[in-house]
């Protein structure tokens, strides 16, 4: 009787035990005389907050956060005039080997279209920047970074710029924009039980110290080239006194509704695994040799 002897081989692919551990948002806004911070604000599946503040005078700033654990998120900072202002939103992933045995990890999540901007219309005297500053880290390792800077001399500084990252304009009009971006991180071996985690921090600031440049008020805003106009007295834009100066602002994350607005393809921050190959132990292997001898004394006794 003839037999036929196969080896079945079997792969196993699934979702590792990633929960979101934490996520906290803060920052502060500051503008002359006056600095207000917000947070740290925590929780576990949704988390918002932000400032705004202004001087009376022209300045203003603001900044604010947000996160869900689904994978959305978003940290941007604005102001006018002389200001700065800062956002940070935070989130911690940790991964569980839940598959019974040595496994290889990877962590899937997509990095959200956004852009920064500096608009000086009028020309006023003074500088400013905006940037964002994003990092993945595990323990004292970098696991990605991602950073841009653009400052009001229309140069940027970036460090692995993101998708079609471009800068556009020129003058009193600067921007920097890009698109969405994919990124698949290794997180090597995993042994069963154990567990790693991973923090993802996003932070966005503006600042500047652009002059004011004051003129009494018509209608408020109309046919002005201005960034800001800020009425100290009068009523509605009509009469007082306004003010022409600078806007710097930009932000990345979800620009839309941070209750349920996913990325392409589907949610955010996914982690893979997959059971790598086990070495057979001693035994094993000296069961497999006795198998296969006695193959060979089979064949040759029917020869």
């Amino acid at each position: 009787m003839k037999r036929n002897f196969a080896i079945l081989a079997v792969s196993l692919m699934a979702m590792g035990a990633a929960q979101a551990d934490s996520l906290s948002v803060n920052g502060s806004v500051t503008v002359p005389g006056n600095t207000q911070a917000f947070g740290p604000t925590a929780n576990t599946t949704y988390v918002s907050d932000g400032a705004f503040i202004f001087d009376g005078a022209g300045s203003s700033a603001s900044a604010s956060a947000w996160g869900n654990d689904h994978g959305t998120y978003r940290a941007s900072a604005y102001g006018d005039g002389t200001f700065s202002s800062m956002s940070h939103f935070h989130r911690t992933l940790e991964v569980v080997n839940s598959l019974g045995g040595d496994a290889s990890f990877a962590l899937n999540f997509f990095i959200y279209y956004g852009g920064l901007y500096i608009d000086n219309y009028a020309g006023v005297a003074g500088s400013g920047s905006v940037g964002y500053d994003l990092k993945l880290t595990s323990g004292m390792t970098s696991l990605y970074a991602s950073s841009a800077v653009l400052d009001s001399s229309g140069v940027v500084s970036a460090t692995n710029p993101l998708n079609n990252a471009t800068l556009y304009g020129s003058g009193g009009s600067l921007s920097f924009s890009w698109d969405g971006t994919y990124v698949t991180l290794d997180l090597g071996v995993l042994a069963a039980g154990a567990s790693k985690t991973i923090d993802f921090d996003l932070v966005s600031t503006a600042m500047g110290t652009f002059a004011l440049e004051s003129y009494a008020c018509g209608e408020w805003g109309y046919g002005e080239p201005v960034a800001l106009a800020a009425v100290v007295d009068g009523y509605g834009g009509y009469g007082g006194t306004c003010y022409r100066t600078a806007s710097v602002g930009g932000g990345l994350g979800d620009p839309a509704d941070a209750s349920g607005t996913l990325p392409p393809g589907g949610a955010n921050f996914q982690i893979t695994g997959s059971l790598v190959n086990q070495v057979p132990d001693p035994a094993s292997l000296s069961l497999v040799g006795i198998g296969l001898a006695a193959l060979g004394v089979v064949r040759r006794r029917r020869r």
